[in-house]
């Protein structure tokens, strides 16, 4: 038996190929796109390199999978059948190609099958809190709509407090350097260049990181601004549970002992809530997800043989 695992979002893309005792037997990883941001074509680009990549000696495309789960960003709604037609001719001898949103395979990898919450804060931020068969969400509507706490949000105001010194109402910041060392041109034509479409916010958020770890008040208050946002979503969260909530945290802004994550730890010290690192990746929960749709009975051994089987794959991502 082989399963499919995919953890799709705007940034990149990570596929992960198992047996049906959990034994990982492939690994890579390609440029991520949001259908909402960068549209279906970008996606099925993205998913074709990365299952050829992925299948390059297990037969290829055309060999025989048996089940594939893709955790994707932006993979709800209307968009959600659309992406399994793109998967379903992309594999065609797979029988069961079943998508989420990338929220739900953090959850898997973290916490299995019980009940708790998790929270993505990468290039976008949602929340789900699973309760047996109900699941209920939180946010995740993208950049537009979220109020903030995403690396869209943090590079946005990152990139506002950058404009100190032509924005007499800014304080003066290392923002300001740094922003334009990274986009190659003053702040003054960055924001024409950001109207043009030539700058992605998210890219420019470890720049925040960089000045606020240095000190810099400005990008400090923008990273607590934004961790006040995630706050506000776990509190519902929480709200909803009725439980101490075990929250698994997924995302590169949320990694251990970064500034944001430290940020939020001091936000939320009084909450009734536990913060879960899941050790896996989030393609280990697809992977897992994968498993239950081929009708696979939960197996206590299947998370030790990952363990045993993708340390090896994973040093050459």
């Amino acid at each position: 038996m082989k399963l499919i695992g995919i953890d799709s979002g705007g940034t990149s893309c990570r596929l992960l190929l198992c047996d049906g005792e959990g034994n990982a037997l492939s690994a890579c990883r390609v440029k991520g796109h949001n259908p909402n941001m960068d549209g279906f074509d970008a996606v099925e680009e993205s998913f074709r390199t990365g299952l050829d990549l992925l299948l390059r000696e297990h037969g290829g495309r055309e060999a025989a999978v048996d089940a594939l789960h893709g955790g994707i960003s932006g993979g709800e709604g209307g968009n959600k059948e659309k992406l399994i037609a793109i998967l379903r001719g992309l594999l065609p001898h797979c029988p069961s190609v079943t998508v989420s949103n990338d929220a739900l395979i953090g959850l898997a990898a973290g916490l299995g099958r019980r009940d708790g919450g998790v929270l993505i804060a990468g290039t976008g931020t949602i929340g789900f809190v699973r309760m047996g068969k109900t699941l209920c969400r939180f946010g995740g509507w993208g950049y537009l709509v979220d109020e903030g706490g995403s690396g869209w949000h943090i590079g946005r105001d990152g990139l506002r407090a950058a404009m100190a010194g032509l924005d007499e109402g800014l304080p003066a910041t290392a923002l300001t350097a740094l922003y334009e060392a990274r986009l190659g041109q003053s702040m003054s034509a960055a924001i024409p260049a950001l109207y043009r479409g030539e700058i992605r916010l998210p890219e420019c958020a470890p720049l925040v990181f960089q000045a606020a770890e240095g000190g810099d008040r400005a990008a400090q208050a923008v990273l607590e601004h934004n961790a006040r946002c995630l706050k506000k979503t776990l509190d519902a969260m929480s709200a909803r549970f009725g439980a101490p909530l075990p929250v698994v945290l997924v995302g590169g802004l949320l990694e251990r002992d970064s500034i944001y994550l430290r940020t939020l730890e001091t936000l939320c010290k009084d909450a009734p809530i536990t913060f879960v690192h899941a050790h896996r990746p989030p393609q280990y929960g697809a992977v897992v997800l994968a498993a239950q749709e081929a009708g696979l009975p939960e197996d206590p051994g299947f998370a030790a043989r990952f363990d045993r089987t993708y340390p090896k794959l994973e040093e050459r991502l």
